[in-house]
C-alpha cells in the first residue's frame, strides 16, 4: 500500500541515518573507518487487521466468480494502490493455482524518488461459487533515482532495519438476503530493529507501539473498501461482457 510504505520509509530514515557512518558530513562516504563497537538494537512491533466487506451482489451463472478471481484484472484490481504491478511467472500455464507478482510503490523525496519493489505470491482457488484468493508479501527492495548518492544509498538500505510481512486472505459469503459479498481479511506486521541510542531500555516501547500500529490500522480502514468496491464493479462489468 503507498501510504503504508510511506509511513515506514519516513520512520525508518532516521534510524538507518543513525546506523550510518558518517564522513566529511556525508552518511555512508565509502571511506576507511575507526574501529568500532557494534550497535544494539531493539525489536519494535507495529500490528495491525482489518476486515472488509462490499455490498451485496448476484453472480451470473454464464461467467462464474470463481473464473474472475483467476482473471489478471481482478488481480491487478486488487493490488491497485501500487504505482504499477507485473506477473512474474508469465510462462504459467492458463489457470494455475500459484502466481507471484511484483509491485512497484514510489515515494516522492525533494530531488529524487524512491520505490519499493516487493515480490507477491497469489494462491488461487477457482471454486465456482466460493472462490477465495490469498496473497503474501516477499521481502523487498528500495530502488532510487535523482538526488546524491549517499541519500540514495541511505534509502537502499531500509531493508536492514525494517521488515513488512503481510497477507491478504480474499473470500466470499453468502448474506441474509441470499447475495453474495467479497470478504478481505488483511493482516499486517512492521518490525523495525531500532539503536538503543534512539530508544534506550528504559524508555518503554508500549506507546511507541500503539502509535505506530494506530497508524496502519487508519490506513488498512481506509483502503480496502474502496479496492473491495472496484473489484465487484470489476466482475459485474466482466460478467456481462461478451
Amino acid at each position: 500500500d503507498k501510504h503504508m510504505l510511506q509511513f515506514l520509509l519516513h520512520s525508518s530514515t532516521a534510524f538507518t541515518l543513525a546506523r550510518a557512518p558518517v564522513l566529511n558530513g556525508h552518511p555512508l562516504a565509502p571511506a576507511t573507518r575507526a574501529r568500532h563497537h557494534a550497535v544494539v538494537a531493539r525489536e519494535i512491533a507495529f500490528v495491525a487487521q482489518s476486515e472488509a466487506r462490499c455490498e451485496p451482489f448476484a453472480a451470473t451463472r454464464a461467467r462464474p466468480l470463481g473464473d474472475w478471481f483467476a482473471q489478471e484484472d481482478a488481480l491487478r484490481i486488487l493490488m491497485s494502490q501500487a504505482e504499477s504491478c507485473r506477473r512474474l511467472d508469465e510462462d504459467a500455464p492458463p489457470g494455475s493455482e500459484t502466481q507471484r507478482w511484483e509491485v512497484v510503490t514510489p515515494i516522492e523525496f525533494p530531488g529524487m524518488v524512491a520505490r519499493s519493489v516487493t515480490p507477491m505470491d497469489i494462491r488461487v482457488d477457482a471454486a465456482a461459487d466460493r472462490p477465495t484468493l490469498s496473497i503474501s508479501s516477499g521481502a523487498s527492495e528500495t530502488q532510487c533515482s535523482g538526488g546524491p548518492g549517499w541519500a540514495q544509498a541511505l534509502l537502499s538500505r531500509i531493508g536492514e532495519i525494517a521488515t513488512t510481512v503481510s497477507s491478504n486472505t480474499v473470500d466470499v459469503q453468502e448474506d441474509e438476503g441470499g447475495g453474495l459479498t467479497v470478504v478481505s481479511r488483511v493482516k499486517l506486521t512492521v518490525k523495525l530493529s531500532i539503536p538503543t541510542l534512539l530508544l534506550p531500555p528504559f524508555v518503554p516501547a508500549g506507546p511507541f507501539e500503539r502509535s505506530g500500529s494506530e497508524s496502519l490500522q487508519k490506513l488498512l480502514d481506509r483502503d480496502m473498501g474502496t479496492v473491495l468496491g472496484r473489484f465487484r464493479e470489476g466482475y459485474l462489468t466482466w460478467a456481462t461482457g461478451d
